[in-house]
């Protein structure tokens, strides 16, 4: 029996997507409470379709995802609704409101989902920009925003209902190598202080894998490996290695 910290919220098994052509093709996936999965691959693996389906946002063709007990495939909406309640996510393009202020923006979620009090809604939207090192920027419109501090306030967006579940999708795409570190640093402070499970996609291996938990390889629509950092390396895959050397000399 697994104990609390140990608590399976994601199980993907053996799901399948097409669109014009496979996309998944059989790959699995287990996250427990308190993780922080890297999932990691070449472009086109299938990375950003598997993590919408976990937040049921695609249908697969075949397959199970389960979120904290919850059938995800072919559920009701709903089902859906409640599954959706515990996941925070972070979209590639942050998707923040133009038209919303930082504080709008970050208590979005709480007004569609909660029945707190302005007041409270405000003082929580105050602790989520502390926590991302935004404090003071309430009245801000994100056009004004750098682009670490956007993915940030997307983060602290993400984060504002204390969700059992963080999908991350590249986090830290296109910033610089300081602003890069910081928030992954960041990431791995939401875990510790939150507990929840962590899924996070990007393509800067090098500063996500420190982070980590375990990681999870996906190569054309299948994890190859999901394990610990060293149990990757350890394998000695082909696939595996050249990607994490970034070679050209291989396979991929």
């Amino acid at each position: 029996m697994q104990s609390r910290t140990e608590q399976l919220m994601i199980r993907v098994e053996r799901l399948y997507k097409s669109y014009s052509e496979p996309v998944l093709r059989g790959a699995s996936l287990r996250v427990n409470k308190g993780q922080l999965v890297g999932l990691i691959g070449p472009p086109a693996s299938g990375k950003s379709v598997l993590l919408r389906a976990i937040a049921g946002l695609v249908d697969a063709d075949a397959g199970s995802v389960r979120v904290d007990g919850l059938e995800v495939i072919g559920a009701s909406a709903d089902t859906k609704r409640a599954v959706q309640s515990r996941i925070g996510m972070l979209f590639q393009n942050v998707a923040l409101f133009d038209f919303l202020t930082v504080e709008e923006n970050v208590a979005f979620p709480l007004r569609r989902m909660s029945e707190l009090s302005d007041s409270e809604i405000k003082t929580r939207v105050a602790q989520e920009l502390s926590a991302v090192g935004l404090a003071g920027f309430e009245k801000r419109s994100p056009s004004g925003l750098s682009g670490g501090q956007k993915r940030r306030v997307g983060i602290a967006r993400a984060a504002i209902t204390a969700p059992q579940v963080l999908l991350y999708d590249e986090p830290a795409a296109g910033l610089d190598p300081v602003t890069t570190s910081r928030t992954f640093a960041l990431l791995e402070e939401q875990r510790k202080r939150l507990g929840a499970a962590l899924v996070v996609i990007s393509s800067d291996i090098d500063r996500l894998l420190p982070v980590t938990t375990e990681v999870a390889m996906l190569y054309r629509g299948r994890i190859l490996h999901q394990g610990t950092e060293s149990s990757l390396r350890a394998l000695g895959h082909p696939v595996i290695d050249q990607f994490l050397e970034g070679r050209t000399d291989g396979p991929l």
